[in-house]
């Protein structure tokens, strides 16, 4: 079985609670987070939050949900086989 590497980048708002919000959207889909790696922006609004997932099944559908949030402004994917 080939596994499916899924590396996403996040510009979400530096905000309380952001960070549990996009969790919470991976946990309800049972997706386990590898790593996760937030910096800052220079402006103290926005960061860039790096997330790395395995084997998701319904990966388009948790790209939607994040979409959906509201303190999150863009999603960008890039994925690779192991």
């Amino acid at each position: 079985m080939t596994d499916h590497i899924y590396d996403l980048t996040l510009v979400v708002r530096d905000a309380p609670g952001v960070l549990v919000r996009v969790a919470q959207v991976f946990a309800r889909r049972g997706c386990n987070i590898n790593a996760i790696h937030v910096t800052p922006h220079d402006d103290g609004i926005w960061s860039d939050m790096h997330i790395t997932v395995r084997n998701v099944a319904r990966m388009d559908q948790i790209i939607h949900q994040l979409e959906k949030l509201v303190d999150v402004r863009s999603v960008r994917v890039h994925e690779e086989e192991a």
